[in-house]
């Protein structure tokens, strides 16, 4: 065994059964010796701090991969679920294991031309008043497209996505618990 370690369990032993002395007899022999017991905890304290960080970063290359690869067989089944309820042209479907739907988004007004769309904007009511600037207010600008069919002069009208989504229902458990639900966009 190392002396340096015997040493130190010495020390911690002869600490201990003095309970009511918290500080060992120092001499300068005594305290070189204490200070090789530091050297030698830190370099295993470094020791156990280097292999663990080895282990965390092997960990983590692990993960990265298995993650990667289970990504690749969800996309690959989400793709596929999407291509047949969008076949189906229906919007929801109910099955055992859980729900697959497609929902359209919010349409959306871009301001491509800000100088054309102000010179229109004031005019229709189009701005709203920020304390120091006026800002585009695309709800007016989105009701005025509505009503009109329209778009006014500087923007650029964006139709909403139709966006599938899933849920699963994970299966009961063995003790009669309720089934979790798990909606995802994807």
């Amino acid at each position: 065994m190392n002396p340096v370690l015997d040493f130190i369990d010495q020390i911690i032993r002869e600490a201990e059964d003095r309970k009511d002395a918290e500080r060992v007899e120092m001499s300068k022999l005594r305290a070189d010796d204490m200070l090789k017991a530091l050297a030698v905890l830190d370099s295993q304290m470094s020791d156990v701090n280097s292999l663990c960080d080895t282990k965390i970063v092997r960990i983590e290359a692990y993960r990265q991969a298995e993650l990667s690869r289970l990504d690749k067989k969800r996309s690959w089944i989400t793709f596929n679920l999407d291509a047949y309820i969008r076949e189906s042209g229906e919007k929801t479907i109910r099955l055992p294991s859980g729900t697959i739907k497609l929902r359209k988004g919010r349409d959306k007004i871009v301001i491509v031309a800000m100088e054309t769309f102000l010179k229109v904007a004031s005019r229709l009511g189009f701005l709203k008043s920020v304390p120091e600037s006026f800002e585009p207010d695309q709800q007016k600008i989105m009701a005025y497209l509505k009503r009109t069919g329209s778009v006014p002069e500087g923007c650029e009208f964006i139709p909403a996505d139709i966006r599938f989504s899933y849920t699963t229902t994970l299966e009961e458990k063995s003790d009669g618990a309720n089934t979790d639900e798990t909606e995802r966009a994807a």
